[in-house]
């Protein structure tokens, strides 16, 4: 039958396929989340403990039920401003940064530094990601670097542009190594010892066993990456991504690597080295980071022989590159601040804990580390969950036999590994932004290192309740 005639007998020639499952735009994604939060705090019941005084340590056995503080669809949007206000460190960070980096990256310095190695390694050239990646592990498991992070990653972008990767192994470079040290870490002042002191632990004990978990999730990270990175080398096409995606760096021709390109390569290391050392020795945090970027910039700019208005010009650029990743910050960090106006996230930690008791310990743990995992969407900050969950659940542990030490590993491991997935991290929503990798993309890539981390964790947690660690 003809295409006419089949037209007039009602029947279409070409029926329409039906059309796929696509994942919303992040902000729309991020807002549903807000929106989402929002109607829980008319379901959920208002509650709330009580603090020790002089404390920030929750008394474990003086939850109570407050009246409900729903929270209305006008507060929902105005949340939205008081993330940003409440991430405007980190917000102004990536717009700091990306600029400074923009005038370093237009110097060509990193890119001869590049193609130098390049040229030396010839067929080898892979082994500069395991390189860097054990070196920002090693950050992230003092805890020097976990955030700050993000200064890190254009440099892992022009990497991987080099290497004619995609940005996903530019990102995951410094991210993913970054994460397996903070997670891994045993001696982290803002999680592990913050952990410990609540429980009454000596500080950095169990360093040893934890220093092993850490090495076999790097060594986990590692191998991942690397197959997809060769992968991606050998057929472009398979990355994630596929084949049509922005760089959020710019490509450059080199020509030679010289002298006015060593003396900026050497005072970018020279600059984050000493951030290293006054991080730990003087308290340095993101201020003095940002202070330290933008000097840099500036004596980057004036060896690379750039007028001060170029320079000024491609400060502006970088920070117009910036715009998604630092918006999205306080878009993400708006679902907390809704659940906190709503008073229900210690209503989550209260009947989340109820079954503990009723379990064996080896279940428990496990019960304990899957709590903090999903518990993790709600309360981001390392810290913050820590103030929050340890007081409940470190006694809990003399009531069911369970290790204090194994809780505390527990609380480590879910609080780390769901960081590279929660859309309410403002910390991914910004680097991954700053990568120009779209969320769903992401998670395509990472969800099997995620499982595999998962699993070793839990490994590990049940290892510690068997050797009584």
């Amino acid at each position: 039958m003809s295409e006419p005639a089949l037209k007039a007998s009602g029947k279409d020639p070409k029926p329409e396929a039906k059309k796929k499952f696509k994942m919303p735009d992040t902000y729309v994604l991020l807002l549903f989340f807000i929106l989402c939060s929002a109607l829980l705090t008319y379901i959920m019941p208002a509650g709330t403990y009580d603090f020790f005084p002089d404390t920030k340590n929750i008394d474990p056995n003086s939850f109570h039920h407050i009246d409900n503080t729903p929270v209305n669809l006008f507060y929902a949007f105005q949340s939205i401003t008081e993330g940003m206000i409440k991430s405007a460190s980190i917000i102004f960070t990536v717009f700091l940064v990306s600029g400074a980096f923009k005038i370093i990256n237009d110097t060509g310095s990193i890119d001869s530094g590049i193609d130098f190695l390049a040229q030396k390694l010839k067929d080898k050239v892979l082994i500069l990601i395991p390189i860097v990646m054990i070196v920002m592990s090693i950050l992230g498991y003092l805890g020097i670097i976990v955030n700050q992070t993000i200064v890190f990653i254009p440099i892992g972008l022009l990497i991987a542009r080099k290497l004619k990767l995609d940005p996903i192994v530019g990102l995951s470079m410094m991210y993913l190594a970054t994460y397996a040290g903070f997670i891994g870490s045993g001696m982290d002042p803002f999680t592990i010892v913050v952990a410990q002191k609540i429980a009454g632990l000596p500080i950095l004990s169990a360093i040893v066993f934890r220093t092993v978990v850490f090495v076999i999730m790097l060594a986990a990270a590692i191998i991942y990456l690397m197959r997809y990175a060769k992968k991606v080398m050998e057929k472009p096409e398979t990355s994630v991504l596929g084949t049509d995606y922005e760089w959020a760096v710019e490509a450059h021709s080199t020509y030679g690597f010289s002298t006015r390109h060593k003396i900026i390569l050497s005072a970018i290391f020279l600059t984050f080295a000493y951030y290293v050392y006054a991080a730990q020795a003087k308290g340095w945090d993101m201020n003095e980071l940002n202070t330290v970027v933008i000097m840099l910039a500036v004596f980057s700019g004036i060896v690379g022989k750039m007028t001060f208005d170029k320079m000024s010009k491609s400060f502006v650029d970088g920070c117009k590159m910036a715009v998604f990743s630092a918006i999205l910050i306080g878009f993400a960090t708006a679902i907390s601040v809704v659940l906190t106006k709503g008073n229900i996230i210690h209503t989550i930690i209260y009947y989340a804990s109820l079954p503990l008791k009723s379990m064996s310990t080896y279940v428990s743990a496990i019960f304990i580390f899957a709590f903090n995992w999903v518990f993790n969407f709600f309360v981001p900050s390392g810290s913050g969950q820590a103030a929050v969950v340890m007081p409940i659940l470190a006694p809990l542990g003399d009531v069911i036999g369970l290790s204090k030490q194994v809780i505390v590993s527990a609380y480590k491991y879910g609080d780390g590994i769901t960081n590279l997935i929660i859309p309410t991290s403002g910390t991914l929503m910004g680097f991954i932004g700053l990568a120009k990798v779209p969320y769903d993309k992401w998670l395509k890539f990472i969800l099997p290192l995620i499982w595999i981390w998962t699993g070793i964790a839990a490994v590990a947690v049940l290892a510690g309740v068997m050797i009584g660690h």
